[in-house]
């Protein structure tokens, strides 16, 4: 709750009261912060899908490899007629 509160009045500060200069320079942090949470997020979603068992990734091989062979077939030219 605590840090809640501390958000609140920085972000009022930042709307109302704060400078340009100021603006930029929190803009910047703000950004260097949320690419920071993005990659741990990614980091930690990466770790959870390792942890999957191995019959997930076979799964998802195995439908490229039908969407791949699929594709080929339904390019393949028509047949010629025997006459």
């Amino acid at each position: 709750m605590f840090y809640l509160i501390i958000a609140i009045l920085l972000a009022l500060y930042y709307f109302f009261m704060a400078p340009k200069t100021v603006r930029n320079t929190l803009n910047a942090i703000v950004l260097v912060g949320v690419v920071a949470v993005l990659l741990v997020l990614a980091a930690m979603s990466f770790i959870k899908i390792m942890q999957s068992p191995p019959e997930i990734f076979v799964v998802i091989g195995m439908i490229i490899l039908a969407y791949f062979a699929i594709r080929d077939i339904l390019n393949m030219p028509d047949r010629p007629s025997k006459k």
